[in-house]
């Protein structure tokens, strides 16, 4: 199969709200969390127990050639917190991300904490393989960040 859908690692955010791992969503601190670009080959099990950077099925398939690293960038976060103007919807926002020099492709952007065992959050399909050759390959989230979710129906 493939990945076909966005969507935050189910063991990760349960943990996450019983408080059985810690780490602070919101910490403007660079490199708490890291981007890795994944190609279109992994079948994302959204329900896998402690998900992580390079374990079975994110053993495989991570984006490989000139201009990229393994293991991806440090992430910079730059706002956990209610969106303006979309009341009851939080948005997870992070600084845009680029590869130098990169001849590389691209479908999903996989971020996680190498600080927690390289545990997997959240990832981020981009509905379609992008590209670049010798070139600088960007991901810049939406404005409404990586992640979004709704707390409460609206009244």
């Amino acid at each position: 199969m493939a990945i076909t859908q966005d969507g935050w690692m189910n063991d990760t955010y349960v943990k996450l709200m019983r408080q059985q791992i810690t780490i602070d969503v919101g910490s403007t601190t660079s490199g708490i969390f890291k981007a890795a670009l994944w190609t279109g080959s992994v079948t994302p099990d959204f329900s896998q127990a402690n998900p992580a950077y390079n374990v079975a099925p994110w053993n495989s398939g991570q984006t490989v050639g000139p201009g990229y690293t393994a293991g991806g960038n440090d992430l910079t976060v730059t706002s956990f917190a209610e969106l303006a103007g979309a009341a009851n919807k939080v948005g997870w926002r992070f600084a845009a991300t680029s590869w130098s020099s990169a001849t590389i492709a691209a479908e999903a952007l996989v971020v996680y904490a190498p600080g927690l065992s390289n545990r997997i959050f959240v990832v981020r399909w981009f509905t379609q393989s992008y590209d670049s050759s010798d070139g600088t390959y960007t991901v810049t989230p939406d404005a409404t960040g990586v992640w979004r979710t709704v707390l409460r129906s609206a009244a």
